[in-house]
């Protein structure tokens, strides 16, 4: 006779977060606003930190006790500038917001544009914020990491050719190997916080359509249709790798097809995402720049 299947983690699952702060990402679409949703329903007070300010305060009017913070990842004063406005305590900090650009772009500080916003500004802004974080680090990651390479010679694609898929995967795997490392390192200074990490598998948002192409991206969204999920789905990830006990450095997925959808489980990551020696290199590499970088007035 059969074990009894064991039960799927779905939104019923999700726990009363009265009381609660959550300071979320990225969260004016997609998964983001998903995840934000989700909280507020739960009666979680909501900090949106997005770049479009008046589409935040449209997604905030839309939700319970919610403020809106502007913060652009892709510039460092930004972060900088957003960071310095976290005065209140903060349950659960989300890096969600993410970007995948159709061709090489360099931020006003000089990086990549997909590093600068999917793993340098996130970098910055988590470690100004942490010492108001009580419980727990999200970082969202991508299954993209799993193709990906991480050069620290040659981070922003100076020498070598750019492409999108290594570019974002870099970005990526980047995020995975920051996360373990910060795990690493809040769980001796700070043991009541924890880092998890999580992807949403082949989800429908604003970085499903992967090129500048409209034929070849209604082909990518017959597929995401057919073998991927929508961001209400896609959020689980999120929302049980933000709520759910877990053992730090957790990394959460999709439980069926390979990953591309279903609901949340632990999953694996690549060697690289997992390597102490690489991460230990890519922190310094990081705190470097995002410390050195050329802070300039926030444009308005």
């Amino acid at each position: 006779m059969s074990a009894p299947a064991t039960p799927r983690w779905d939104l019923d699952d999700m726990p009363d977060l009265t009381g609660q702060t959550w300071l979320v990402t990225g969260s004016t679409n997609g998964l983001g606003l998903e995840t934000v949703r989700v909280a507020s329903s739960r009666g979680a007070r909501i900090i949106l930190a997005v770049r479009n300010e008046a589409l935040g305060q449209k997604v905030a009017s839309q939700l319970g006790d919610a403020d809106v913070l502007r913060v652009d990842f892709s510039s460092q004063a930004s972060v900088q500038s957003a960071a310095n406005q976290v005065t209140e305590q903060v349950d659960v900090l989300i890096n969600n917001a993410g970007a995948a650009t159709n061709s090489r772009q360099v931020s006003e500080d000089g990086f990549e544009m997909n590093l600068a916003v999917n793993l340098f500004g996130p970098f910055r802004f988590t470690n100004l914020v942490l010492p108001r974080v009580k419980r727990r680090v999200v970082v969202v990651g991508s299954m993209a990491h799993k193709q990906a390479t991480f050069d620290l010679d040659d981070p922003h694609f100076e020498r070598r050719k750019w492409t999108k898929p290594a570019a974002y995967g870099q970005s990526k795997l980047g995020d995975m190997i920051w996360g373990a490392e910060l795990s690493r390192r809040i769980h001796a200074l700070r043991p009541g916080v924890d880092v998890q990490l999580s992807h949403p598998g082949w989800a429908a948002t604003s970085l499903t359509n992967p090129t500048p192409s409209k034929a070849l991206n209604r082909l990518f969204d017959v597929g995401v249709a057919m073998l991927g999920q929508p961001p209400t789905k896609g959020a689980l990830t999120t929302l049980y790798a933000a709520t759910e006990v877990l053992p730090n450095n957790s990394y959460i997925g999709p439980d069926r097809l390979y990953e591309f959808r279903g609901h949340p489980k632990p999953v694996g990551r690549t060697k690289e995402a997992s390597d102490p020696r690489l991460a230990a290199h890519l922190w310094d590499l990081v705190d470097h720049a995002t410390s050195t970088a050329d802070v300039v007035e926030t444009k308005p």
